[in-house]
């Protein structure tokens, strides 16, 4: 107690002192060391310190130039895939996990290069800096007593951060698992897509379908009934393509952009999204794009004018309605019924394009 007293984390005289010091005894008994307290204290987050704790274990950091020497990446390329990650400059902060990842970073560059490994690296930063921060706005919504503001108490607050964040390495768990799962997916993906499945060219069905008249909608909702809406939308859209055996490659906003190897399987994908039960019933109405050719496969994104072409399909389409390309429709066969394929003119194509829009029953 003396040494908190004189390092100006605890006055006894202090209104809520049995507070602070239960707090002081709780950190303590998690191992958290007295520079550790003071530093997070004067950041005025000292109760938020249990968590830490559990999310950056060890006390152990590294410099830039030790960590180099222990992974054999070179200084200046360490902090390349670092920043790739998304993260700020590592120097001084890096733990012995941190080396274990980067070990195995080195190793994966030694098999793709440096460029297809900084890809990934951008990638994981990107998916995993959205996983935290979905994460954490759940935390601050659902679980108000993380608050010191709502809770009242110091040590009340560090309890709940300990918490919460005891959950964290089975979401690191979930995650791996998850992982696993995904690459076999992509892996059979990608063998069932026409093309040279060594490289990074395939030729493949691309999609996007989106929410019409969204602009309007969100100019006229409260924020809470826009976020109800995303979100719906959005597991309604996964639900869907993943179980129509699609891949969803991103959402932007109100849109969803999914792949498929099989022509046929992408347009009853779209076909599905427009006519799900779930959009219907709540008022939302879905219109969507389809086109089919050689696509650039890269850093979990896909290029090229397919791409474009659905996007602008999708733009251009009626509510409640799926257009299709050339290419697309050619390959659906008898499957599915099209009406003309009338050129429209399109943004970012220099000639009309034939679209063809699926005919669709009756709602």
């Amino acid at each position: 107690m003396g040494e908190w007293q004189q390092a100006g984390l605890y006055d006894p005289d202090a209104p809520a002192a049995a507070d602070r010091l239960a707090l002081l005894e709780f950190l303590d008994s998690l191992g958290c060391t007295l520079d550790e307290m003071v530093v997070s204290d004067r950041q005025g987050r000292l109760f938020a310190l249990s968590g830490d704790r559990v999310i950056r274990p060890g006390t152990r950091r590294w410099s830039t130039a030790d960590a180099s020497r222990e992974t054999g990446l070179e200084a200046a390329l360490l902090e390349r895939f670092w920043r790739a990650l998304g993260l700020p400059d590592p120097d001084g902060t890096l733990s012995d996990e941190d080396l274990e990842a980067l070990r195995m970073v080195a190793a994966y560059r030694a098999l793709v290069g440096d460029d297809a490994a900084l890809g990934l690296a951008r990638v994981l930063g990107g998916a995993i800096s959205r996983i935290a921060e979905a994460g954490s706005s759940a935390i601050r919504s659902g679980f108000s007593q993380v608050a010191l503001t709502v809770s009242g108490s110091e040590v009340a607050t560090a309890r709940a951060y300990a918490d919460i964040t005891a959950l964290v390495p089975g979401v690191v768990r979930l995650m791996d698992s998850a992982y696993r799962h995904h690459l076999d997916v992509a892996r059979k993906h990608f063998e069932a897509v026409e093309g040279d499945t060594v490289g990074l060219t395939v030729r493949c069905g691309v999609a996007f379908a989106d929410l019409s008249g969204f602009t309007t909608m969100s100019g006229q909702l409260e924020l809470a009934e826009l976020s109800t809406l995303l979100v719906g939308f959005e597991e309604h859209a996964s639900d869907v393509v993943h179980s129509g055996g699609g891949r969803v490659v991103k959402f932007l906003g109100d849109a969803v952009m999914f792949v498929s190897s099989d022509p046929v399987r992408l347009v009853a994908i779209a076909r599905d999204l427009v006519l799900h039960p779930a959009a219907v019933e709540v008022g939302v109405v879905v219109r969507a794009g389809c086109a089919f050719g050689e696509v650039l496969a890269q850093d979990g994104d896909y290029f090229g004018t397919p791409v474009n072409l659905a996007a602008r399909l999708a733009d251009s389409a009626e509510p409640g309605e799926v257009l299709v390309d050339e290419a697309c429709a050619k390959r659906l066969g008898t499957s599915q019924s099209l009406g003309d394929g009338e050129p429209r003119v399109l943004r970012g194509f220099a000639d009309p394009v034939p679209a063809y829009p699926v005919v669709l029953p009756l709602r």
